[in-house]
């Protein structure tokens, strides 16, 4: 995990106290759940991250780079459960043509390709940075249980009505914040120790965000939500906020 050119982390009073807990966390693993919950705080707590359209702040206390908002992880989660929902309504042939996504002549790995670029957006800051590498997880997860392409169709049918739709909005944000978090750190911890040490520290915070939100409920009557309405655009705020109290409480 890398971070991009030129990128220079950010600093500040709530920036600096995570990366002292941060330095310790190899030692003292007990710490992870804090380290989090400063985490969560520094890029703006919980309830204002997750309405936030525009980067958050520029002063001593939330940090330089202003690349904290999390419009492009709601967009991409509203998109994929919108798209899985029209396919439990209307068929993946239907949900396919609406979207202008052609999979003829394609292989499973061609099929997922495809997929992870309708939904992902260029890479142009933190957030969509994040939102990519988190829905290509999220693919690789739904597709390692599809063997064959007849068995797609299948397998997509009611991926919105059963337990795969927890891989979509639980596990996308899972892996949106785990990747908002290293983005941000590897580079400054690498700076100051080793390579498998910032590995370490990452492999930790990783395990972490797992656990924390293991029980966390995402996918209740999924199939009753209109995606491209406002009511869609809520519930995967509302989600998203959950998650971060969830990590920000310690």
């Amino acid at each position: 995990m890398g971070t991009s050119a030129g990128y220079i982390p950010p600093s500040g009073n709530n920036w600096n106290s995570l990366k002292r807990q941060m330095g310790m966390l190899l030692d003292k693993p007990e710490k992870k759940e804090l380290v989090l919950s400063k985490f969560i705080t520094a890029i703006g707590g919980s309830e204002r991250f997750s309405t936030s359209n525009r980067p958050i702040g520029n002063n001593a206390n939330s940090g330089r780079g202003k690349s904290f908002k999390s419009s492009s992880a709601r967009k991409t989660s509203q998109n994929v459960l919108g798209f899985f929902s029209d396919i439990n309504t209307n068929g993946l042939s239907q949900a396919l043509q609406d979207r202008n996504i052609d999979l003829n002549d394609k292989n499973l790995e061609e099929i997922k390709e495809t997929l992870i670029d309708y939904f992902t957006e260029p890479s142009i800051d933190g957030d969509t940075d994040a939102s990519s590498r988190a829905i290509v997880t999220v693919m690789d997860d739904l597709f390692s249980e599809i063997s064959t392409e007849e068995e797609l169709e299948n397998y997509f049918n009611d991926v919105i009505s059963t337990e795969k739709a927890e891989k979509i909005l639980c596990g996308f944000y899972e892996n949106y914040i785990f990747e908002l978090f290293a983005r941000t750190f590897f580079e400054d911890r690498t700076q100051h120790s080793n390579q498998s040490d910032a590995v370490e520290i990452l492999d930790i915070v990783k395990e972490t965000i797992k656990s924390k939100i293991s029980t966390h409920q995402c996918r209740a009557n999924l199939q009753d939500i209109d995606f491209k309405s406002q009511d869609g655009a809520n519930f995967v705020q509302g989600i998203l906020n959950d998650i971060l109290e969830i990590l920000e409480d310690i």
